[in-house]
């Protein structure tokens, strides 16, 4: 699911975890770890002076969404992209339950939402700024909530418009980062783009494999949250907070972005070369640490599920994207393609006629993350 940048069991942060534990990981105050953390992404994110902190992707989401809206003092959030399962997310389906169809899975049944959400939050494509100049207006919308970048880069200053969109309009701007952070550079990916949100989103990849997320925010924003209730026993336990810095400095001294980005370039053009070697058109997209495939063929999914199936017997967790870590080695990548290519090969045969439902142990994989970004 992508937090071990640095590879599974990183030496350097297990014994900075290992440390803690005998020193107790949890009291009644805040531990001065997380102190340090809060000043060390802020250091790192110029634009941001405050920093809140969770264990998971989805309530860091959840205490953004709270603040932002306590801000605004306006309820309706513009979305691009997936920002975890709570209510004021799923709540985009309650009027249509194929409204999350293109940010996540197809479907997904808003059961146990409560219906006066309905309305309050409302999807717009990437890269469609008039789209989402149209729910601006029509929805007054108060806060905007998406991703930097997940498939395709932005176009036409897309995400600069949206700077500017959100400041004209007293809206509050968060960037989620969950995915993107500290995979393509030492922060957030919205640094290489020159934009500044109001607020942003961490997590997978700062702690290394350890649950620690974090809210950054600008001043006068943040300071919304003391006019709300926002808190949980265990978002001050020492581990994450712990482990978050060793990661950091790990990733300051190894700089391991450079070689994850070359890593899943080269990933990148071998799919495209095994493709046109077996006469198989396939799309590529994501950024070059989160890169992934599809074959241009009505039984993608079933191919999907074939390399699944058939890569597993060969020792290797794969299907058609790839988190790059640190530890891929170029004889994992060489390995890896030499188990892929006799699949391809395979795949070739099916595409002129062999059924591949034969050659499956089990049912046709689900479509997975479908998303507008």
């Amino acid at each position: 699911m992508g937090p071990n940048v640095l590879g599974y069991a990183h030496p350097k942060v297990d014994e900075a975890v290992r440390n803690s534990i005998g020193d107790g990981n949890l009291s009644t105050l805040n531990a001065p770890e997380e102190v340090a953390l809060a000043e060390r992404l802020v250091d790192l994110h110029p634009w941001a002076d405050m920093a809140r902190f969770a264990r998971t992707g989805g309530e860091a989401n959840a205490i953004a969404i709270r603040i932002a809206r306590a801000a605004s003092g306006r309820d309706n959030v513009a979305i691009c992209g997936y920002h975890g399962w709570h209510d004021w997310y799923l709540a985009t389906n309650l009027s249509d339950t194929g409204k999350l169809d293109d940010h996540l899975l197809p479907g997904l049944d808003p059961t146990g939402v409560p219906q006066n959400l309905n309305g309050s939050t409302h999807p717009f494509r990437y890269n469609d700024f008039e789209g989402l100049v149209s729910l601006v207006e029509e929805k007054d919308i108060g806060t905007i909530k998406m991703e930097v970048m997940r498939n395709q880069p932005p176009k036409g200053l897309f995400l600069q418009k949206i700077r500017k969109l959100a400041t004209d309009r007293g809206i509050v701007l968060i960037f989620d980062e969950c995915t993107s952070g500290f995979r393509q550079n030492f922060g957030g990916l919205h640094l290489n783009f020159g934009v500044s949100p109001d607020m942003a989103v961490f997590g997978k990849a700062l702690g290394n494999g350890y649950a620690v997320t974090a809210v950054l925010g600008k001043r006068d924003i943040m300071q919304a949250a003391q006019s709300t209730f926002i808190s949980s026993t265990f978002w001050t336990e020492r581990i994450g907070s712990i482990a978050a810095l060793a990661t950091l400095d790990v990733m300051e001294e190894e700089k391991p972005w450079d070689g994850i980005i070359a890593v899943g370039n080269g990933i990148t053009q071998r799919w495209h070369e095994l493709g046109a070697k077996y006469k198989l058109p396939i799309s590529t997209s994501g950024i070059p640490s989160l890169s992934s495939f599809t074959f241009n063929s009505p039984n993608n999914l079933a191919y999907k599920t074939l390399i699944t199936q058939q890569m597993l017997t060969q020792g290797f967790l794969a299907a058609s994207s790839v988190y790059v870590c640190t530890e891929h080695t170029q004889k994992i990548i060489d390995d890896y393609f030499a188990a892929l290519e006799p699949i391809f090969a395979l795949i070739q045969e099916c595409e002129g006629g062999r059924d591949i439902i034969d050659e499956l142990n089990g049912p046709v994989c689900h479509s997975g993350f479908s998303r507008l970004n």
